[in-house]
């Protein structure tokens, strides 16, 4: 169940993501987490509280709740701090070391100038494909990690990092919008002849523009539903400054904006996290030039295009989607083979981004989907 920890409202959607799924009745995580929730007043102490709980716990061979840990250190960490490649580097193989769910095969697929790592997650038998991928700052063991929900389905899963995620981005590969030229050379590599795949966070936008221009794909789902970038800034800025920025940003006042956010920035965590991650992820150098970026990102052009059947989830309180995207793109999906809606609301526990805290109940729509 989604917690609330501290104030933060960034800083208690984390914690949910990182912990609830797997340690929410482990009772060691449970008494880490008395010692590491005083300490988290900011990005520095939040670094400092769950890295020196990471190191405890490897020593202990706590292998997965050692990883998850360095997972949140590293949450917070530009990709130029010299701090950064080391707890990455502790997170994924204290993950490897750890993960047991599925027999899993590794595989780095060509791209651009160096490779999307790949995961295949074997179930024995298995007679048909499924690709899953996240969005904006996860990493495909997180992904990884989750498959734990799907087992038993008649389904071999492929999870990798794509441009701007996880290791692809350490390589150089920058996000992009057109999402059907990696699962192109993905279907290409495995000679995979259809597919049905899942986008989580932002990928529930990326899913859907490769959707609509890769035809192998037959099922499509929006886990959450992730209906333009500039969502992502409007939900938590008020409206008349949201309207202000775009409109600044149709008469390209460069300057002005790129002022705006500097200040804007320095009071506001979510906003500061959201603008110097998107620039890491998509080699952007201002404020300015990344949200013209994001204006690419936007499903409203691509919806007549998706032919497939699709799954939507939602939250009714997500802090990044605003819920009353949902049946916007549902109507949108004027040419799809079948489109069900699903919107979480708070009585359930899965009304908040991805379902985190409740994410069993994105998955049981998802399996009755793919079934």
């Amino acid at each position: 169940m989604f917690k609330q920890y501290v104030q933060n409202e960034q800083f208690n959607l984390q914690i949910n993501r990182f912990i609830n799924d797997e340690f929410e009745d482990n009772p060691i995580v449970q008494q880490d987490l008395k010692k590491i929730i005083p300490q988290l007043k900011d990005t520095e102490s939040w670094y400092t509280a769950w890295l020196q709980k990471a190191q405890e716990r490897e020593r202990a061979e706590h292998w997965s709740i050692a990883s998850a840990y360095y997972q949140a250190a590293e949450f917070y960490l530009n990709s130029d701090d010299p701090r950064d490649q080391f707890v990455y580097d502790k997170y994924r193989e204290n993950f490897y070391k750890g993960y047991d769910d599925f027999k899993y095969e590794s595989y780095k697929v060509p791209y651009e100038n160096s490779y999307l790592p790949v995961v295949k997650l074997v179930t024995p038998g298995a007679t048909r494909s499924l690709l899953y991928f996240a969005g904006f700052d996860s990493y495909m063991e997180e992904m990884v990690k989750m498959a734990h929900f799907m087992k038993g389905l008649n389904y071999n899963i492929y999870i990798f990092d794509g441009p701007g995620q996880g290791t692809a981005l350490k390589n150089g590969i920058k996000l992009t919008h057109s999402w059907e030229k990696p699962i192109s050379a993905i279907l290409d590599y495995f000679d995979i002849k259809r597919a049905s795949a899942i986008g989580m966070s932002l990928g529930g936008y990326l899913v859907m523009r490769a959707a609509a221009f890769e035809k192998r794909l037959d099922k499509v789902v929006a886990f959450d539903i992730f209906y333009s970038f500039m969502d992502g800034l409007r939900v938590r800025l008020p409206y008349d400054k949201m309207t202000k920025i775009e409109q600044l940003l149709d008469t390209e006042q460069e300057e002005v904006i790129n002022a705006q956010f500097a200040a804007m920035m320095n009071q506001n965590l979510d906003l500061n996290w959201k603008i110097n991650k998107g620039l890491e992820n998509t080699g952007t150098k201002t404020p300015y030039a990344l949200l013209k970026e994001f204006q690419k990102y936007n499903m409203g052009p691509i919806l007549p295009l998706i032919n497939q059947d699709v799954l939507l989830l939602a939250g009714e309180n997500d802090q990044y989607v605003p819920s009353s995207r949902l049946p916007e793109i549902a109507n949108g999906l004027v040419n799809a083979s079948s489109v069900r809606s699903v919107m979480f609301d708070k009585a359930s526990g899965g009304d908040q981004h991805c379902q985190a805290g409740r994410r069993e109940l994105g998955f049981a729509e998802i399996k009755k989907f793919l079934q």
